[in-house]
């Protein structure tokens, strides 16, 4: 048996409703958050990562101006 390019193949079902499901080309676009996950993870972890360095770095060594930043103080501190 040949497959003629005229012939399609048969879509899948909706579950539940017995119609054919859309196309992946009709879909719902993505959103930029779909589309850059991760970027978006990564970028975040390594501020992190870069922000618990500056801390610890702050802190071991005792530099004033690291201490002083809004992120460091202590609660209640001005």
């Amino acid at each position: 048996m040949t497959d003629s390019p005229l012939q399609s193949e048969p879509q899948a079902n909706t579950p539940g409703t017995g119609e054919p499901s859309a196309p992946a080309s009709t879909a719902k676009p993505n959103s930029p958050w779909q589309k850059h996950k991760a970027e978006i993870g990564l970028a975040a972890l390594v501020l992190y990562v870069f922000l618990l360095a500056l801390g610890t770095v702050g802190e071991l060594l005792d530099i004033e101006w690291i201490l002083d930043l809004p992120l460091f103080r202590p609660p209640g501190k001005f």
